[in-house]
């Protein structure tokens, strides 16, 4: 092998790449499977989970109820009116990206990303079959199968979110759900089977917009995945001799700033001439010695992108940490210390490369970032405990814009809608406040008109009437007059809303 400077990288050797990656284990590859794990039962099981709402509401956890436009999440109901929660949601999840990747890079591509989550699902399972039954025919039918179930499975749980989930099942099989229940099943299984069966680290390389984003966010303060060129270069075979500054690395550590060696408090300052004076010999390349890296290409053969690291960090590391697990499993062997890749700053070089990284996490665009996640957590946890309990929208219809009965008596037409999300409330009672004399009754009841008019609530807790609300010919205003409608809980008399509206008279 070519020799080479502490500072410079070794010509890399053609490496084939794995059709799947190789497994590795470490305390990255446990934290990417705790995470894979949770987050896929998240996933398939959260549209599993019951929720006691009452007679006639849906009794799952979760639900998007489109019919009824609203999103049921456990005991809180959201609707279309509630966009801004879900504005802020959106804000505190893109600033909380911004946050974690300034401190740590691309932690959220490594660890938490969907294409991720199921990239790792995939390889798993691919190599799981390879285990089973080897390479050959068997092995790709039965990834192919594979792939399919695991896709449509996809399709099928994020169906769930939309139609009761222990019931989607059955209506598919037979014939009896929606047309785009069967569209959403089948647009889900298409692009997680491309995705994640065939597109895979594609999707990270070329596809994704955020490698090319996340340049603007890192600096030289951000814990990303490096290789220690001062330590493991020039690369060597396992069997040639070892560089003697790394030999002797218990009397002190090569700085990338120059040869000096700082000696260990308790070695005797000669072993500390000594170490130095090597330390100057080993900078003279030299084609008999290497560094700390074997040239194995393990670092490589697990990644999921198929970056080689030991290049310098790049567009395709989305920082698993795999290849540190992988890299620490060979050092284990070879009886050398750990950390030859590992999470650093870039400004680590400066320092030696066996002290451990020292991060400053009280930086302004970290402060930024993590300030305006939290004032966005707080605007939507605001919005959510000061949800209003009752809808009521009282709409004047202007064609016309009053009718003038037989008996001289004059009449305004609304259009009532209400919606409510307290447990319990079945009956509301309206009445007319500002305006003196008012009847009301609902366009769908073949009863007389009242001052008062109480009215059911349907059990999905909604309701849409027509209100009249009709005045005396004397009492009629001579154009406009605001007056307001007061909705009151039927049985209690607690006041529920007040909706200010007019009502429009004949001109005098």
């Amino acid at each position: 092998m070519p020799a080479t400077t502490l500072q410079g990288l070794a010509p890399s050797r053609a490496i084939a790449r794995p059709d799947i990656p190789h497994a590795t284990r470490g305390r990255f590859r446990r934290i990417k499977t705790s995470l894979t794990c949770l987050m896929l039962g998240i996933y398939f099981l959260t549209p599993w989970l019951r929720w006691e709402r009452g007679e006639g509401l849906p009794g799952q956890a979760v639900l998007f109820d489109l019919p009824g436009r609203r999103l049921m999440v456990f005991g809180l109901e959201f609707w279309p009116q509630d966009l801004p929660i879900a504005v802020g949601m959106m804000i505190f999840g893109a600033m909380a990206l911004f946050f974690a990747t300034t401190l740590a890079g691309r932690v959220w591509c490594g660890f938490a990303c969907p294409q991720t989550v199921w990239s790792d699902l995939f390889f798993a399972v691919d190599r799981l079959i390879v285990r089973l039954v080897g390479k050959g025919a068997s092995e790709r039918r039965l990834r192919t199968v594979a792939w399919l179930l695991i896709a449509l499975a996809t399709g099928v749980g994020f169906t769930g979110y939309f139609i009761d989930a222990p019931t989607l099942p059955g209506l598919l099989l037979t014939g009896r759900a929606p047309a785009i229940a069967y569209a959403t099943v089948l647009v889900l299984t298409g692009t997680t089977w491309l995705l994640a069966a065939y597109a895979r680290e594609r999707v990270c390389l070329h596809m994704c917009p955020w490698p090319r984003f996340q340049a603007a966010l890192l600096d030289r303060q951000s814990l990303v995945v490096t290789y220690q060129h001062g330590r493991g270069e020039p690369r060597g075979r396992r069997r040639t001799p070892l560089r003697p500054d790394l030999a002797l690395h218990g009397f002190g550590e090569l700085q990338s700033t120059g040869p000096a060696i700082g000696p260990a408090p308790a070695a005797p300052r000669l072993m500390g001439l000594v170490a130095e004076a090597v330390a100057f010999s080993a900078l003279a390349p030299s084609p008999s010695l290497r560094g700390d890296c074997i040239d194995c290409t393990r670092c490589v053969t697990v990644c999921p992108t198929g970056v080689d690291i030991r290049r310098g960090l790049q567009m395709g590391c989305i920082g698993c940490g795999l290849c540190i697990d992988a890299c620490n499993e060979v050092m284990a062997r070879l009886d050398r210390p750990e950390g030859l890749i590992r999470f650093d700053v870039e400004s680590a070089p400066r320092r030696s490369f066996l002290a451990p990284p020292r991060v400053d996490w009280l930086r302004p665009k970290a402060l930024a970032f993590g300030l305006a996640a939290l004032l966005a957590l707080g605007f939507s946890g605001y919005g959510m405990a000061t949800l209003a309990q009752v809808s009521v929208h009282a709409e004047p219809q202007r064609n016309p814009p009053f009718v003038q009965l037989s008996d001289g008596s004059v009449r305004n037409d609304y259009a009532l809608r209400l919606a409510h999300r307290r447990a319990g409330l079945a009956r509301v009672a309206l009445h007319a406040e500002g305006l003196n004399g008012a009847l009301l009754r609902l366009g769908t009841q073949d009863l007389p008109a009242a001052e008062v008019v109480r009215v059911a609530i349907g059990s999905d807790r909604t309701l849409d009437e027509r209100l009249l609300v009709v005045l005396p010919a004397r009492a009629a205003p001579s154009g406009r007059q605001d007056f307001t409608v007061v909705v009151r809980e039927a049985e209690t008399g607690e006041e529920l809303a007040r909706i200010p509206t007019y009502f429009w008279g004949p001109e005098r």
